[in-house]
């Protein structure tokens, strides 16, 4: 059970967030940055699907992330935003075990023997703390994650709330840390976010941007996004990306195809679709992954 909640979180890291105004012409352009709003909140939910192979033993995880950003300040260069992480949902399928963990939900109270056997409790527990609590981030118009504060508070803050011994706290804070620090979470939010140009854009138009996320599944992402459609304001996007890993202990080498919906006003991604198929090899462990990945974003009211 500790191993198969070691995957989870790393599995957490690939990872890692309308209206149609007027008919669509060949001919239209329009400026695409990441321009949120200053005062104004975006609500994003993110669904993923994997299939993965572990030396033949197949795993099966569902995951849904819902997380909020509000824009606080706007200084002409970058935004500050203030995220919020508000639910954590997932379902596992293994070696005929069924797993579900929901931040909403927690599991119910264990003594400390039961507990140390199960460390799904553990990370069941680890979500629901990082449930409601916020960090923030400034993001330039071309959504690159400058600057991320507020996790070392954050791991303070959830080690002194929760239960367990010692050791289990350790434990689990090792593993929270190697995911949900600065770093990481800058990376991860740059899979979603930095994807803009900053200029005038037309069908046919193409750009490329190169991300590398840390944590256990580092690696290179190389991604080109390619205008397929304008309707309103409304900006259709293909993407095709290349996954190379940069990691002694975790090689992987896969490909993402999607299709984007931006809205050209704010920046904000109404819709995405993804499937990527991965390979990583890690001492000699090799695991086989199928993923789609579905994104839905509003501006709040």
């Amino acid at each position: 059970m500790k191993k198969i909640a070691g995957i989870i979180i790393a599995i957490i890291s690939i990872a890692t967030i309308q209206s149609c105004q007027s008919a669509k012409s060949a001919t239209a352009t329009k400026m695409l940055k990441f321009n949120f709003e200053k005062g104004k909140g975006y609500d994003y939910e993110m669904i993923i699907n994997m299939d993965q192979d572990i030396m033949g033993q197949a795993m099966k995880m569902d995951m849904s992330t819902y997380y909020s950003m509000d824009v606080l300040e706007d200084d002409g260069s970058a935004k500050t935003i203030t995220s919020t992480f508000d639910r954590f949902k997932m379902k596992v399928d293994v070696s005929g075990m069924n797993i579900e963990i929901d931040s909403d939900k927690p599991l119910p109270e264990l003594g400390d023997k039961n507990a140390k056997e199960n460390p799904m409790k553990m990370l069941n527990g680890l979500l629901g703390a990082v449930k409601g609590r916020k960090f923030t981030m400034k993001v330039n118009a071309e959504g690159k994650v400058l600057e991320v504060q507020g996790f070392k508070e954050m791991a303070q803050s959830i080690a002194d709330s929760m239960n367990g011994d010692e050791k289990q706290k350790e434990e689990m804070m090792s593993k929270f840390s190697q995911q949900f620090n600065e770093q990481n979470i800058k990376d991860q939010f740059e899979r979603v976010l930095y994807i803009f140009p900053n200029k005038e854009v037309k069908v046919g138009d193409s750009w490329q941007k190169s991300t590398a996320p840390g944590g256990m599944m580092g690696g290179k992402y190389n991604s080109t996004y390619t205008v397929k459609d304008i309707e309103g304001d409304m900006v259709t996007l293909d993407e095709k990306s290349t996954i190379e890993g940069t990691s002694d202990k975790m090689k992987m080498k896969g490909d993402i195809t999607g299709t984007l919906v931006v809205d050209s006003k704010t920046g904000l991604v109404v819709t995405a679709d993804q499937e990527m198929i991965m390979t990583t090899n890690s001492g000699g462990t090799e695991i086989k992954i199928k993923g789609k990945t579905k994104i839905k974003g509003k501006a709040r009211d």
